[in-house]
């Protein structure tokens, strides 16, 4: 009986010390771990890198001065410290080990394996994990520790049953206590309580324990207190930038660590505040754009330079202008998105010292071509003045007219220099097409706004208009002939008055001019211009919207039409690129054409484009008509200079508002010619068929009062019109 009651208390007692053993072992891995996975986490400002080797220093102090083995593992299971200086390739992928398994899943891991104890625990901050510590002991230590209490209990199962029961219940107080004390030190210094110490009652192991545990919560306050020192000189210096920088992780969660200009600039911001959310406040625009595309940047399915390039540089925070730039921190081919730092500058003052300077060169520019030209200059002007004031009147015209004149109007200030009011068209073109169909308030002020001031700086250099009558040599020398061949005053009449009516060939040489300039900026080579010669005259006010509207055909010569220099001579086409211009007028009708020898229509490309917007383009004058069509163009890709599909509808409409229409003429490789047509009115003074008869005035050969050209055109006089008239109406024309 006594045999087997001592047998029995032996293993009882055997369970309970290789028990308590491995718990107090446990518990000491873990304290380690925990202690060193707060250490790292202090230090760390996002994920941890598996190539970063700015750990292992500390890692092998802190383990070496608590005699055990201690490790930091980034997320993958990569070992990136090892005090035992064991690291594994920062490539190298592994299924992650058992206790990292567990520490992810429950905050705590161990598992026993060749022939070691291993005990992890994650890294965390802010509810992130960032990765593990780890602690490792061989198992040979818990049979060490075993073996030397079953060599007690056995000498004491010798002296008897009793003692040995009293010696196993001693030992066991012995060993339970110094075990709790060590559990709570390490429950307290997880919690933060780096001041904490245990005391030490003993020299046996358990006693050294504790004095290791000691030791190592010295060295974890110091090293905590140098962190602490060196965050705060980081937040002073964070302080001291006249820039805003913050980071955000991969949910896109504001970090608390920012720089104080974060919080002047924006205000308070509560924690768990996404960058988008605070977008939002005051840059709507731009938060929904920083929204979508955050999200295909965490996606990571393009690179990630690509997706960077696309959030929103430029922000509006009231009257500031705040520019952007972002940066990974840490590697973006992880398993979990790295964090993002952002620099946010004050660029308010720098853009407004940049607008004031193009505005300079700008008007430097359009000083100087209205020296060359300024008759087009006062012209453009009119015109602009009349589109702007359409497009900014709160009575909204049709969404088609708004397109076409907006677009009419970036295309001629683009023509006469004036790129910024064409940027600003191209960019209330592109809005238009993202957010509505019509202009917004903000952009009906924007335009009013810019050109007010652009042609409150022009008109001091412009002036006012004037009206001129200006006449050529040839036309000069006709009047003359006419006059010394004794041509019936009607016919001169005739001639003077055609001279109100504006030259066509000021207005082809300023389309000529527009066309070789946009050549250059498109790379388009040497451009060649041909004007015919015209002595063609057209009512000024009637047919000003239509040149207007011309240089779209123009512009469209040269950015569809024409080839770059690489193109041409790839198609074999050795013939200076050119375009022709000319105004003609045959018995019945006024002909204007522009014709280009470059690549030539597409018809398939914009049949296509038709279909898709479901215009019919089945029949050759389908494909023409769709050719005209708001929406319609060869281009996929919008440009500032053409893929609207907006311009030669434009054209088109003006031309038929003063009773003409379009013709086109193209073939692949060749070129294109448009041709519009027009209808010949006379408008010259009616006579009475007598003076037909005569081909004279009553009285010919008598003194007659001059004949005053003036800014209203040719004025006899009323009362000499009506006196003329009346003679006529009572004699008849004498025929000796």
């Amino acid at each position: 009986m006594i045999l087997v009651g001592g047998s029995v208390s032996n293993v009882l007692i055997d369970r309970s010390v290789e028990s308590a053993t491995r718990a107090m072992l446990e518990n000491r891995l873990s304290y380690e771990a925990t202690m060193l996975g707060q250490m790292t986490a202090g230090a760390l400002f996002g994920q941890i890198d598996p190539s970063d080797k700015s750990l292992e220093g500390p890692v092998r102090s802190l383990g070496e001065s608590v005699h055990t083995r201690l490790a930091v593992l980034a997320n993958n299971g990569v070992v990136v410290a090892d005090s035992a200086g064991l690291v594994a390739d920062p490539g190298a992928a592994k299924a992650l080990d058992p206790e990292l398994e567990d520490a992810r899943l429950h905050g705590r891991g161990q598992s026993y394996r060749d022939g070691q104890l291993y005990v992890a625990v994650p890294i965390e901050r802010d509810g992130s994990v960032l990765g593990y510590a780890r602690g490792t002991i061989p198992v040979s230590e818990i049979a060490h520790e075993v073996n030397e209490v079953r060599v007690r209990i056995v000498f004491g199962a010798v002296v008897g049953l009793c003692l040995a029961l009293l010696f196993g219940a001693i030992v066991s107080g012995s060993l339970s206590r110094p075990i709790r004390a060590v559990s709570e030190g390490a429950r307290r210094v997880g919690g933060g309580d780096f001041g904490h110490r245990i005391r030490v009652e003993s020299e046996d192991d358990i006693g050294k324990l504790a004095v290791s545990f000691n030791e190592m919560t010295g060295s974890l306050e110091r090293t905590v207190a140098d962190l602490d020192r060196r965050n705060a000189d980081v937040q002073r210096v964070l302080d001291s930038v006249d820039q805003a920088l913050l980071t955000l992780d991969a949910h896109g969660v504001i970090a608390k660590e920012r720089s104080a200009t974060v919080d002047r600039w924006f205000g308070l911001i509560p924690a768990g505040t996404r960058f988008a959310d605070l977008l939002a406040r005051f840059d709507p625009r731009a938060a929904t754009a920083f929204e979508c595309q955050w999200d295909e940047l965490c996606a990571n399915l393009m690179p990630v330079e690509v997706l960077l390039d696309q959030l929103p540089k430029l922000l509006s925070h009231g009257e500031k202008r705040l520019a952007v730039e972002y940066t990974l921190i840490g590697a973006a081919e992880g398993p979990t998105f790295p964090e993002l730092l952002l620099v946010v500058t004050d660029v308010t003052a720098r853009l407004a010292a940049e607008r004031a300077e193009a505005e300079q060169r700008e008007i430097a520019a359009l000083f100087e071509r209205t020296m060359r030209d300024k008759a087009a200059m006062v012209e453009f002007l009119m015109d602009a003045e009349a589109r702007v004031r359409a497009l900014t009147s709160e009575v909204r015209p049709p969404i088609a007219d708004t397109k076409r004149s907006l677009h009419t109007l970036k295309g001629n200030a683009g023509a006469c220099g004036m790129q910024r009011l064409a940027a600003l068209c191209h960019a209330v073109e592109t809005r238009m097409a993202e957010d509505g169909p019509d202009l917004s308030r903000a952009d009906r002020a924007a335009l009013g706004e810019d050109w007010s001031r652009l042609a409150a700086r022009i008109s001091t250099f412009v002036g006012s208009r004037r009206e001129e009558i200006v006449i050529d040599d040839q036309e000069y020398a006709a009047v003359l002939r006419a006059l010394v061949d004794g041509s019936p005053r009607y016919e001169v009449l005739r001639i003077v008055r055609e001279w109100k009516r504006e030259r066509v060939i000021p207005r082809l040489e300023h389309l000529a001019a527009s066309a070789r300039d946009l050549a250059q900026r498109l790379d388009k080579g040497d451009l060649a211009v041909e004007i015919a010669p015209s002595p063609l005259r057209t009512p000024r006010e009637e047919w000003a919207p239509f040149w207007a509207t011309l240089t779209h055909v123009v512009r469209n010569a040269v950015d569809h039409g024409i080839e770059t220099a690489e193109e041409r001579a790839r198609a074999g086409k050795l013939e200076r690129p050119c375009i022709s211009l000319s105004a003609v007028r045959l018995e019945s009708e006024v002909i204007v054409d522009v014709r280009d020898n470059g690549k030539g229509v597409d018809w398939l490309r914009i049949a296509e484009r038709a279909d898709s917007l479901g215009l019919p383009a089945d029949t050759p004058d389908q494909l023409v008509d769709a050719l005209f069509s708001d929406g319609v163009s060869s281009r996929t890709l919008v440009t500032a200079t053409s893929g609207r599909g907006v311009g030669l509808g434009a054209a088109r409409d003006a031309c038929e508002r003063i009773g003409g229409y379009v013709t086109v003429e193209t073939e692949l490789g060749r070129g294109t010619l448009f041709r519009f047509h027009f209808p010949v009115l006379e408008r010259s003074l009616s006579l009475p068929p007598a003076i037909a008869r005569t081909q004279s005035w009553p009285g010919y050969g008598q003194e007659q009062k001059p004949l005053v050209i003036t800014p209203d055109g040719v004025l006899p006089t009323a009362a000499m019109v009506a006196q003329r008239a009346s003679t006529l109406a009572r004699k008849p024309p004498s025929h000796n």
